[in-house]
């Protein structure tokens, strides 16, 4: 240790072994968990941060699946940016995360498993003078406002290189919020568009009360979700179960084309 003044800071040495010591603590507690989560089975407490698309798809599913299958474990769902649910991850404060793929930076302290594709587009109430199936051309849909959460920059490049400078959501867009159920109230309310995933808004509601809006040419958008978890961290069995339940919903999704 180096005396500095009147402070003692450690040398390059002592944040070496520091940071050992601080690795070797984590592992332990690690071993630790793993042979609780052993002895346990499916049971115990699970924290999982979820974004504000993938809750309103996955929420009320899984919370339903747990209840009747897995009694015992008690389950969590976190909201929150990324940003902050990936600091709790690392923090270990959750136990794995379920984002948009498109949010989750790349880092090898992260184990990303990308969930199969879903359709994105736009959506009306039943009743709108869109929604009756009819194609429609893009400039039809520029006459009513749009709503949507955060539109990833890859979406609104797609719609400018499909329909032109006037399709940049960015600019038409006249309220966005991370609360898909109130976009959607409010889609249902009035004549506006919600951009987004197809099964994450019939998720929301029935099916009979939101219209896709036929475009054409078709805008072919696509959204991701990924299950995150951290690197070198022991897994609870109910986080794999929960993974599983996610994937299996979202392989449902695709198949009915959603």
């Amino acid at each position: 240790m180096d005396r500095i003044g009147k402070q003692n800071e450690l040398t390059p040495f002592g944040r070496l072994v520091l940071a050992q010591a601080q690795q070797i603590v984590l592992q332990t507690a690690e071993l630790k968990r793993a042979a609780a989560s052993m002895a346990e089975g499916v049971a115990g407490d699970i924290r999982l941060g979820v974004g504000s698309a993938p809750s309103a798809l996955f929420a009320a599913p899984l919370m339903t699946h747990m209840l009747r299958e897995f009694p015992k474990v008690r389950v969590q769902l976190l909201g929150g940016s990324p940003e902050i649910q990936l600091a709790e991850l690392r923090a270990r404060h959750v136990d794995g995360l379920l984002l948009t793929y498109r949010a989750v930076p790349p880092a090898p302290d992260l184990s990303v498993e990308v969930l199969p594709a879903l359709r994105s587009g736009f959506l009306c109430r039943a009743g709108h003078p869109l929604g009756e199936g009819q194609k429609v051309r893009f400039k039809e849909l520029r006459s009513f406002p749009l709503l949507s959460t955060k539109v990833s920059d890859d979406a609104a490049r797609t719609l400018v290189e499909r329909y032109g400078a006037a399709a940049n959501p960015h600019t038409w867009m006249q309220h966005a919020s991370e609360d898909v159920a109130s976009l959607l109230r409010t889609v249902q309310a009035t004549d506006a568009l919600f951009l987004g995933v197809i099964a994450v808004a019939q998720a929301q509601w029935p099916r009979d009360a939101l219209r896709e809006v036929m475009v054409s040419p078709e805008a072919r958008l696509q959204a991701q979700f990924a299950f995150v978890t951290l690197n070198g961290r022991a897994e609870p069995p109910a986080l794999a179960v929960i993974r599983d339940f996610c994937k299996a919903l979202v392989d449902t999704e695709v198949a009915a084309g959603r």
